[in-house]
């Protein structure tokens, strides 16, 4: 008899819905026909949408987004979506983190304006991912032993520290798995008995470092990392 289904965030079995994952704000239609689906609790599936917009909006108008198909067809909508009414908090709240650009142009004026990105935000998105793929390669949400930890970082380079350590920590794992979904987000993870380490890109240019560890005074039948590794991420 196999298990009941519960939501894979919080474990509930209550007003159970499906959750697309990506979600599908960050894709662009028509949507990848290997878009993937994990059960969730109508609250946690409600509870992700204005940090999966915030997200979408902060990457999209990203420049280092522009090489990207998905993050380019889905400008325009972020684009409109802040001229909505019912946006204009957003649209302000992002002035709010918005500064003058520290390149010039020939007039020696700022060339437009950067924002400083809430990582608080994004990682949240990064951490439901994480939870998702987990479900969707090893069958079972992430155990309550266990606690996810997520940063991010944009850009890495082979040659970055940065990327070394993450090759450093996968090489030590037994059990590979990767996937791809559309042209928008693709991951790669590595298991073993204590844990599991992901890397996840979005846009081409966006990561995040996923590490699935034993929580803090909870036995594990071997060593992942340190919470270190993961604060060392974090620029």
């Amino acid at each position: 008899m196999s298990e009941p289904k519960r939501c894979v965030y919080c474990g509930t079995d209550k007003d159970l819905t499906v959750d697309h994952v990506p979600p599908k704000l960050l894709l662009a239609r028509p949507y990848p026909p290997n878009l993937l689906t994990v059960p969730a609790c109508m609250t946690c599936n409600q509870s992700f949408q204005k940090d999966d917009e915030y997200t979408r909006t902060m990457l999209s108008i990203d420049v280092r987004a522009a090489k990207n198909p998905t993050a380019q067809s889905n400008l325009p909508a972020v684009l409109r979506s802040l001229q909505r009414p019912d946006a204009r908090g957003f649209a302000e709240y992002l002035t709010r983190t918005a500064e003058s650009s520290t390149v010039l142009g020939q007039d020696s004026l700022p060339l437009g304006q950067a924002f400083e990105l809430d990582k608080a935000r994004v990682n949240r998105t990064g951490e439901r991912l994480v939870r998702a793929f987990h479900f969707v390669e090893m069958g079972t949400p992430v155990p309550c032993n266990k606690t996810v930890r997520v940063a991010c970082n944009m850009s890495l380079k082979p040659t970055d520290p940065d990327t070394q350590m993450i090759a450093r920590m996968m090489k030590a794992f037994p059990d590979w798995r990767n996937g791809s979904v559309g042209t928008a987000f693709s991951y790669v993870a590595a298991f073993s008995d204590a844990g599991s380490v992901w890397l996840t890109l979005l846009y081409d240019f966006f990561f995040w470092l996923g590490i699935v560890q034993p929580t803090a005074g909870v036995p594990a039948s071997g060593s992942l990392t340190s919470p270190s590794a993961v604060a060392g991420l974090r620029q």
